[in-house]
């Protein structure tokens, strides 16, 4: 008679020996484990502690994609440096064309503009009889040389300028400012039903108005107080 192989204590049986039964008795088991350990629903909240939240939730998202946009914009414009200021300067003095004081300029739509209005200066004065036809043209010769100088300076200013994408990260930056504002103000005026609802509103508008430097005028105080007057 052959011998039966009796597995000691502790010593695992073989697969083959495992019943379904056991296996089905230990997966009808892990929902009841489970269901031990999940944490326990939350009590419902309010509509209007809900709305809060929502509007909590809203002012963080655009204060957060306000600061990227701004950690974005000051990095082009440190890389750019003194790049982000063109200027192109006159001749200034006795004889010049433009001013005793050298003027100044950043842009070269300001600049066109002074040409166009010294053209018509001088223009003016020929038609009028007060220069003649030599000083007409020696004038006219200068500005129009002097002034493409200075176009053509500024214009390659503004050309890294916008290669830098600098405009439109400042675009960018504007645009997040005033949606964080505006999410700041629906924080402010948001009803409170709770303290715990006092105490996250003031916790948001004491950041917010740190971090967009905001200025509160007498409605939108009153604005503020009054949601307050809603707690229980």
């Amino acid at each position: 008679m052959p011998n039966t192989h009796v597995p000691a204590a502790g010593e695992a049986m073989p697969a083959a020996n495992v019943s379904r039964r056991l296996l089905l008795a230990g997966i009808a088991s892990i929902p009841a484990i489970a269901g031990a350990t999940a944490a326990p629903t939350a009590p419902d909240l309010s509509p209007i502690t809900r709305s809060l939240q929502v509007a909590l939730l809203d002012y963080q998202s655009a204060e957060d994609h306000y600061s990227a946009c701004e950690v974005r914009e000051a990095a082009i414009a440190e890389a750019l440096g003194e790049k982000l200021f063109p200027e192109w300067k006159a001749p200034g003095g006795i004889r010049s064309r433009w001013s005793h004081i050298p003027m100044v300029f950043r842009t070269s739509k300001a600049l066109e503009a002074e040409i166009k209005r010294k053209r018509d200066q001088i223009e003016k004065s020929f038609a009028g009889g007060m220069m003649n036809r030599s000083a007409y043209d020696g004038w006219m010769r200068d500005i129009e040389a002097q002034g493409t100088e200075g176009v053509a300076s500024l214009r390659e200013g503004e050309a890294v300028i916008e290669a830098s994408g600098h405009p439109e990260a400042y675009r960018q930056t504007d645009e997040a400012f005033s949606t964080a504002k505006e999410a700041f103000g629906v924080v402010l005026r948001h009803p409170c039903q709770s303290i715990e609802d006092v105490r996250a509103k003031a916790s948001s508008l004491l950041r917010g108005n740190k971090r967009l430097s905001t200025e509160f005028d007498e409605g939108e105080l009153v604005a503020c107080l009054s949601s307050l007057c809603e707690v229980q």
